[in-house]
This record gives C-alpha cells, sequence and structure tokens, in this order.
C-alpha cells in the first residue's frame, strides 16, 4: 500500500498553490510529500524529505552565483 499516493487521491491532498492566485502576490508552495526517507537516513540527512536535502558544500550550485 502506497500512502503517498492514497494521500494525493485523497480529500487532504493540498495543492501547491491557490487556485485563485494573483498577479504580483508572493506565494510559497505547499509541500506535499512525494517521497519520505527511512528514519535512519532523515537523521543522517537533518529531514525526512528528498527535496529538502540541500547539503552544505562550501560552493555554489552549478550555474548559479560564482565570485567576480
Amino acid at each position: 500500500m502506497d500512502v503517498i499516493k492514497e494521500l494525493q487521491n485523497s480529500e487532504f491532498f493540498i495543492r501547491p498553490l491557490p487556485e485563485d492566485t494573483v498577479v504580483a502576490m508572493a506565494y510559497v508552495p505547499f509541500q506535499n510529500a512525494r517521497k519520505v526517507y527511512s528514519p535512519e537516513c532523515g537523521i543522517q540527512n537533518g529531514t525526512m524529505f528528498p527535496e529538502l536535502n540541500k547539503p552544505f558544500t562550501g560552493k555554489y550550485p552549478k550555474g548559479g552565483k560564482s565570485d567576480d
């Protein structure tokens, strides 16, 4: 049984953005868990959600800002 798929098809699924978005209004999308780490992996990474796992490497990401 896939709990995530059940939630997405249930009344409890939250759309990432409101249906009635307005121009020039800032929005932060809701996070709907598509995958979650195991408890051990979550503790090791500091998050249960792979989408939020952004380890600090001391460098800008590829294609990001660089020192001028």
